[in-house]
């Protein structure tokens, strides 16, 4: 009997070591489930579209407008110039990703995508590459998870459709352009990796990160890139800031006679004294704008900035144009990953040449959607949104033409496996902005109030549609399972649901944070935690 006990155990022992030693990729890719659907809908068009053939400038860093960052484009409007999925029958795939879960994502011109995971197997970000049919074709570990903080998981495409992507303290660029289909998936060799850049701001590899990054708007400099430092945070009372943020101008020239592929330069940093960062940059044709949240005097975190800084050429110094200082009641909301702005800044540029920049704050008890003159920031308007004590946006604004669209995400809780099991605070709005009437600068145009909101909406410019990942606790189950997400559209003229497609139930079906995003046929993808998701015109 004991001879049966150690075999036993020592078989177990076997298979134990099997596993470990199995590739990561191995062991997901036997877990892979698959579901296809067609949905007979309302065709998604707007009652009265207003945004049918505006476009955006062109950094000329960026790969094309549409397909080339997290927030759509360097503007950061969370728009792009296409339809979306708005015929009346819709193909809709489900597709396990062993790699997790993938927020934000891009496309190159051979229509493959390309996102950043995340892993709750080992709290790792991979950049991955798939095609249209979700078949993922290359992952590569690219950083680990930091506590508090998506330092990791933003990227952009560059002019050459390849993959720049944070790696804690280093950049590295992928070649994304035309990935090749192989029997199994592997790895790119990155084509460079800069140097420890977090080393050469502060002295030192450790205590801080890169948040994120992006191309300084530079047609004869196409080498330099805006780099913000996130600095550290512990919100546990009382609160401390363990490392301050930084914003920085780093060359980094392509030189496959390097070892990495690349030579590295500090041009300039300026620290971000007592301030903290979790959004990333929105970048124009002269300047970068960023959100930081601070500490007064006494070390509390209540004070908050939005900043516009330019790069001189002339000196190669950053030059801080104007800092405008936000409301920020010192709370952390339930919802929220800061304890300020939970918004990117969103640049709107319109027809008689008013050029606003945009944010939702932190005050008490409503948060409101702040718009600022990009010249000289000065204040535009200020207009409180949703519930009392009961509003957060951590989904950065849709902005085009002087209309802006802000959610709510309060209430919205991501606490890795486990499913939200009460719903989050509803909430979607309009509002319009008018630059030169000082009397009344904004006007809300419409509210939603009964639709939950994960992420971060976008609106397709052509259709006049807003895709949205919603949640409905809508039966007894929830209680236990957590909510049945959708795909939601929406018109962006009254703020109507003209439709809605059933994602899955619970946790494994979650969206956090992230957006929905498009290829370049206009086909819908969006992440959940365990899945890719696609809504086709069929």
């Amino acid at each position: 009997m004991r001879t049966e006990i150690i075999k036993k155990q020592f078989w177990m022992a076997v298979v134990v070591m099997v596993i470990i030693f199995i590739p990561f990729s191995l062991l997901a890719q036997q877990g892979e489930q698959r579901t296809e659907e067609i949905y007979s809908v309302l065709p998604a068009r707007s009652l009265n579209n207003l945004y049918q053939g505006i476009t955006l400038p062109q950094n000329p860093g960026l790969a094309i407008n549409n397909w080339s960052s997290a927030h759509q484009d360097s503007y950061c409007s969370e728009s792009v110039g296409l339809s979306g999925p708005v015929s009346n029958r819709l193909k809709y795939i489900k597709q396990h990703n062993p790699y997790g879960f993938t927020p934000i994502m891009a496309c190159n011109s051979v229509n493959q995508m390309i996102g950043v995971s995340f892993s709750k197997l080992d709290r790792a970000y991979r950049l991955i590459v798939f095609d249209e049919d979700l078949h993922i074709l290359s992952s590569n570990k690219t950083a680990k998870s930091i506590p508090g903080s998506f330092g990791g998981g933003y990227f952009y495409l560059n002019n050459e459709d390849n993959a720049v992507v944070g790696r804690i303290n280093k950049i590295a660029c992928y070649p994304t352009a035309n990935v090749e289909a192989k029997s199994e998936v592997y790895e790119l060799s990155p084509i460079w990796t800069s140097q420890n850049i977090v080393e050469m701001i502060t002295g030192s590899s450790a205590g801080n990160s890169i948040y994120s990054t992006m191309p300084v708007w530079d047609d004869e400099n196409p080498n330099l890139y805006w780099c913000l430092l996130s600095g550290s945070y512990d919100p546990t009372p009382p609160g401390k800031l363990n490392s301050h943020a930084y914003i920085a101008v780093v060359k980094i020239a392509p030189d496959r006679g390097k070892p990495d592929g690349c030579t590295t330069t500090l041009i300039d940093a300026m620290p971000l004294i007592n301030q903290w960062n979790n959004n990333t940059l929105a970048v124009d044709e002269e300047n970068a704008y960023f959100v930081t949240n601070g500490l007064n005097p006494d070390g509390v975190c209540n004070e908050g900035y939005l900043y516009s800084v330019a790069f001189d050429k002339q000196t190669g110094k950053i030059v801080v144009k104007w800092k405008y200082s936000y409301e920020n009641s010192g709370i952390l909301n339930p919802g929220m990953g800061n304890i300020g702005s939970g918004t990117t800044p969103t640049l709107m540029d319109d027809s008689k040449g008013n050029k606003l920049v945009s944010i939702g704050d932190n005050a008490y008890p409503r948060m409101n959607v702040i718009v600022v003159n990009c010249d000289d920031g000065s204040l535009v308007s200020q207009t409180p949104v949703f519930s009392e004590m009961r509003s957060a946006d951590e989904a950065s604004l849709i902005g085009v033409n002087n209309r802006i669209v802000a959610e709510n995400n309060f209430g919205h809780i991501w606490i890795p496996g486990s499913s939200q099991n009460v719903e989050n605070e509803p909430g979607m709005t309009m509002i319009q902005i008018y630059p030169s009437n000082t009397s009344n600068p904004a006007e809300t145009i419409w509210e939603d109030k009964k639709t939950c909101f994960f992420g971060m909406s976008m609106l397709c410019r052509e259709s006049g549609i807003i895709f949205s990942y919603t949640g409905d606790w809508y039966d007894d189950i929830s209680a236990t399972e957590g909510a049945l997400h959708y795909v939601s559209a929406i018109d962006s003229w009254n703020g109507r649901t003209i439709w809605r497609i059933p994602v899955g139930r619970g946790e494994p079906n979650t969206h956090h944070y992230g957006g929905l995003y498009f290829d370049r046929k206009g086909d819908l993808y969006v992440g959940a935690m365990d899945y890719l998701v696609s809504i086709k015109n069929n």
